[in-house]
């Protein structure tokens, strides 16, 4: 079919160092859907508490791993959403041993529903669950500890 011909295309043009992103990032969402089903929340977000990091990321490893974990999220067989995106970038980050902050927002909906939404920061760049609206989320103040949850 022509999308499956320019799915194939563009994975073709991919260099190797995005293919590897690509394979990290996948087993970096199974590993935190993992987690996020064996641990209780407090346990879950507790692991964004604590980093060994030593310097900031910089702009392109921002880009690197934003765009793999967004690619292979949309992709995965299994819920990767907002949060488990998160968590797959942390875990990234803390390998390589860069900074980040875990931020996490609400807003009500057209509908005057409640919607929260997760999203990475490393350098004040977003990493993952950057979305257009994202100024509309109110962040709720993580600072004091995860321990309230």
């Amino acid at each position: 079919s022509k999308s499956a011909d320019s799915v194939w295309q563009r994975a073709g043009r991919l260099s190797a160092r995005r293919w590897k992103a690509l394979l990290t990032a996948t087993w970096l969402l199974a590993r935190a859907r993992y987690e996020h089903h064996r641990k209780p929340i407090k346990a879950v977000l507790e692991r964004f508490e604590t980093s060994n990091a030593r310097s900031v990321a910089t702009a392109s490893e921002i880009e690197l791993i934003g765009w793999a974990i967004n690619s292979a999220g949309s992709r995965v067989p299994w819920r990767s959403d907002c949060l488990l995106q998160a968590m797959a970038a942390s875990m990234w980050l803390d390998r390589i041993e860069r900074a980040y902050k875990l931020n996490i927002g609400v807003r009500k909906n057209a509908a005057g529903e409640l919607e929260a939404h997760a999203w990475l920061t490393s350098s004040d760049l977003v990493v993952t669950g950057n979305l257009p609206d994202l100024k509309a989320f109110s962040p709720i103040p993580l600072e004091s500890g995860i321990s309230r949850f």
